[in-house]
């Protein structure tokens, strides 16, 4: 019996033992994925000029109303606008180049506010590596916006033109703060008008 019990105990603790080795592995296993896994998706997540993640079809939109002033800048792929992203090659794509940079000189290349809201446009900057000759391996345009409205009142919605100039942009994701607080939603090329 005194026998039995020791093999009992040293079963016991054999077992104990090969628990806490198999979730040491286990540990060791997830800290490397944490230490290895992280740098990877937050590079994936963000280039170095602080960007969100580039998806071809795909632009972003963070806009604000407040009083009578919207605020808005866009961050859409050049592949998206133009069907590629390297700097041009001929002629036809020098051209298309040259009309978007001319485009984006005003914001209603981009948006449409309500006629009855009396917008008028204040600032409209816009930026691309692609506009300065530069090569990148992921070249966005980035346009930064500003209207101010004698009737903020009026604004319940707002149209992308920029959809139908550019039947390979599909979707925007819009992140919007206004007067009815803040969403977050997808506009699409099917119907590119963002209500609210």
């Amino acid at each position: 019996m005194l026998i039995s019990n020791k093999v009992k105990a040293h079963n016991f603790t054999q077992g104990i033992y090969s628990s806490i080795y198999e979730l040491m592995k286990i540990h060791s296993f997830l800290l490397t994925c944490l230490l290895l896994g992280l740098p990877a998706l937050t590079v994936h997540a963000e280039d170095k000029h602080g960007h969100a993640a580039h998806s071809h079809g795909l632009g972003v939109l963070e806009i604000a109303i407040e009083g009578k002033t919207v605020k808005g800048t866009f961050e859409i792929p050049m592949e998206s606008l133009l069907g590629h992203e390297y700097l041009p090659r001929n002629a036809a794509q020098k051209k298309a180049l040259a009309d978007l940079q001319a485009g984006v000189t005003k914001a209603s290349y981009l948006v449409s506010l309500p006629v009855a809201a009396e917008c008028t446009e204040k600032i409209v900057k816009a930026s691309s590596a692609m506009f300065e000759g530069k090569k990148s391996e992921h070249s966005d345009l980035d346009v930064d916006f500003e209207f101010v409205c004698a009737k903020p009142q009026a604004l319940t919605q707002i149209e992308f033109p920029v959809f139908a100039k550019h039947p390979r942009l599909s979707s925007l994701k819009v992140d919007i703060a206004g007067p009815k607080g803040q969403k977050s939603l997808t506009v699409k090329a099917k119907d590119p008008v963002l209500r609210w």
